[in-house]
């Protein structure tokens, strides 16, 4: 089975191709350009580098959320049309289960992007399992879990916003690898859609943002007592 996997969740975009669970060309930059000019080309170019079709494509792979608003829409939306395009299977996995998929250390993993004001999407894994759900919540709310347990924990994603507060909170329990360090690498997300069954129906597949966007805020402000999502929030 050929595989084309990409993420575009958060600032780092990453594209892979793989056949069944062997990767076998990663492209991925850290630069903070806008991913609605960097995608296509970065899928075509890597496609051409390895002497495929985009018809060649079983399986499409897509980091469907949490993250950037922005990215995920891109990513998802892409991703569909690709998917509808091609009459190829669509699977879409938790981005923060991607980071986690890539540690291979004991105990718990947590994967965490900044989501502002001392909040962030983050999630708690143990052995693949997510143990913690992945959710958009303050900071103080997840160590207060992460307190509970006992064993060692490693922290990756934007770690450098959090990384005084964890030393403080976790001593040499925790271990901190760098953002640079939590880039993920391609193999992460492929490994987690063979796992997982693709969508049924293409149409009814949306990104996981895990908060409610700055404009349906905005909704349920101006309608009181209206937060009914089939009024407000549209398929992309």
């Amino acid at each position: 089975m050929k595989i084309l996997a990409f993420d575009t969740s958060n600032q780092p975009l990453t594209v892979s191709l793989a056949e069944d669970n062997k990767v076998l060309r990663v492209f991925s930059t850290n630069e903070a350009r806008n991913h609605s000019i960097q995608l296509l080309p970065a899928i075509q170019n890597t496609i051409a580098a390895q002497n495929w079709q985009l018809g060649d494509i079983d399986r499409i792979i897509v980091a469907q959320g949490p993250g950037s608003f922005t990215g995920l829409r891109i990513g998802v939306t892409v991703a569909k049309v690709l998917a509808s395009t091609l009459s190829t299977e669509l699977v879409g996995i938790s981005s923060l289960a991607i980071l986690a998929q890539q540690v291979n250390h004991v105990g718990l993993v947590v994967p965490l992007f900044n989501a502002r004001n001392d909040n962030v999407f983050a999630g708690v894994y143990l052995n693949g399992q997510n143990v913690f759900a992945d959710a958009h919540q303050p900071i103080a709310n997840l160590f207060a879990w992460l307190k509970t347990q006992n064993e060692p924990i490693t922290f990756l994603g934007d770690t450098d916003i959090f990384s005084t507060a964890i030393n403080e909170t976790f001593g040499s329990r925790a271990r901190i690898l760098s953002p640079s360090e939590s880039l993920p690498d391609g193999q992460g997300i492929v490994s987690l859609g063979n796992e997982a069954s693709p969508v049924i129906n293409h149409d009814h597949f949306n990104p996981k943002y895990l908060r409610k966007t700055q404009a349906e805020l905005n909704w349920i402000a101006a309608h009181p007592g209206e937060d009914n999502p089939e009024n407000y929030v549209f398929e992309i």
